[in-house]
């Protein structure tokens, strides 16, 4: 079996895209899996999602069928008689990663199913271009995050390859992120911002160079242990993304609940209009902002952390 974790933005979504920086963390204890089992000859290979009751075909228009073709081609294989099983506990249009991790894992199946193991950067690409192809214009954060498996940096370059640069933790932060419930599709939100930038341009600009400046801050301030800066930054980061027109009131009264609840700061996460929103949290304010964030109206919640960076050597 193969697998790759969900992911949250912790700063930095929207404005990624236009050359701004953002960081990205795993969230280890949701992953997708593939299993790759062999199928009759001359079967061909298909693709599994029994909890979405779906099945496809590698010939299939489908983001996973394409995804799948990619890295055939990348392998230099001819489609194999292979049963491809989908499993994920991250919720699907979330702004969690779902369709990324599930790319990641399928990629790491099928590349193990040649005797290869491709490295983190290959995996990103395949699972980038196959995004690029169905969601318009992704950031490719998400892709980045799932390959890599650690807190980074990303930026993208106005020539070449992105900037990708791991992330220092200064001490072991608590998080509770919650789904607001409402179902958000990336392509949608990011083309909406993107067609309102292309018809005024400057006032979004000095938005998104604030957006990365914020993110210089929250980068400090991850590698400090100041947790209430550090959450003041957070939510100047979703009062900057609401101006930008990509949070929800759902998403608003939730990061407002956080607080109330004595969370040092929260913000949406993800592409917006839905989906799911973070705070940061001392440990022993955990569990009472996860019950009062219930209370206010999510329909799931889960707690995670981040290991301070000498705690990995």
């Amino acid at each position: 079996m193969n697998s790759a974790p969900g992911k949250l933005i912790l700063a930095g979504e929207h404005a990624v895209v236009y050359a701004q920086p953002a960081l990205a963390i795993p969230i280890a204890a949701l992953r997708a899996s593939v299993v790759a089992e062999p199928a009759p000859s001359g079967a061909g290979m298909t693709v599994h999602a029994p909890d979405l009751g779906l099945v496809w075909r590698l010939r299939a228009t489908a983001p996973l069928s394409d995804l799948a073709q990619r890295t055939l081609d990348y392998l230099q294989l001819p489609e194999p008689d292979l049963r491809l099983t989908i499993s994920s506990s991250i919720p699907i249009a979330s702004g969690m990663g779902s369709g990324a991790a599930v790319g990641a894992a399928l990629v790491r199946a099928l590349a193990e199913q040649a005797g290869q193991q491709l490295a983190a950067h290959v995996i990103s690409d395949l699972v980038y271009q196959s995004e690029k192809a169905f969601h318009g214009t992704p950031s490719g954060i998400d892709n980045t995050v799932v390959a890599y498996e650690q807190p980074i940096l990303f930026q993208r370059q106005a020539h070449g390859e992105p900037l990708i640069a791991p992330l220092a933790v200064g001490k072991q932060w608590h998080f509770v992120v919650a789904d607001s419930g409402i179902a958000s599709e990336t392509k949608a939100v990011v083309g909406d911002l993107r067609q309102r930038w292309l018809a005024d341009q400057e006032p979004y600009n000095v938005q998104f160079a604030a957006i990365g400046s914020l993110v210089r801050q929250i980068q400090a301030a991850l590698a400090s242990n100041a947790g209430p800066a550090f959450g003041q930054l957070l939510s100047q980061n979703h009062q900057l993304l609401q101006t930008l027109g990509v949070s929800c009131s759902k998403l608003d009264q939730l990061v407002q609940a956080a607080l109330e609840a004595g969370a040092w700061g929260a913000k949406m996460s993800g592409a917006g209009w839905g989906g799911i929103m973070l705070a940061l949290v001392s440990a022993e304010r955990a569990s009472h902002v996860q019950q009062q964030l219930r209370a206010a109206g999510a329909v799931q919640t889960w707690q995670t952390s981040l290991l301070p960076t000498d705690s990995k050597r």
